[in-house]
């Protein structure tokens, strides 16, 4: 099966997508001076997100719930999964969940394109 996840800032509208998920309940990087400039596709911004316990608890159940709709939609004969994340400008925490779902799934042999909507936007 082939997963497509797609990290958006709801500030530029919501994507046409199978599963929409809005992440904006994660601890936030914009609103600290020295990661606001950063984005989730660095390191800095990762840690400082994964560095709260609910925020970790948060990803880890929502891997399990999309796990379990990408073998349930298999199962029916889906060919694709599309995943859309959203956060308020698409840069933080959306692309932070996007890249960890995506490199989950490749690690459990799924077909992953991922795409950054509005990264340079936001």
């Amino acid at each position: 099966m082939k997963i497509e996840i797609t990290s958006f800032g709801h500030n530029y509208g919501v994507p046409e997508a199978d599963v929409i998920l809005d992440v904006r309940c994660l601890e936030n990087p914009f609103w600290v001076p020295e990661l606001k400039e950063k984005c989730g596709l660095d390191a800095e911004v990762q840690n400082y997100i994964l560095g709260f316990p609910e925020c970790r608890d948060y990803i880890e159940r929502l891997t399990d719930l999309l796990r379990l709709q990408a073998k349930m939609a298999a199962r029916r004969g889906l060919s694709c999964l599309r995943i859309a994340l959203g956060c308020t400008g698409g840069r933080h925490r959306s692309v932070t969940v996007a890249e960890l779902l995506a490199r989950r799934f490749r690690e459990e042999r799924y077909e992953i394109t991922l795409t950054h909507r509005d990264l340079r936007r936001g």
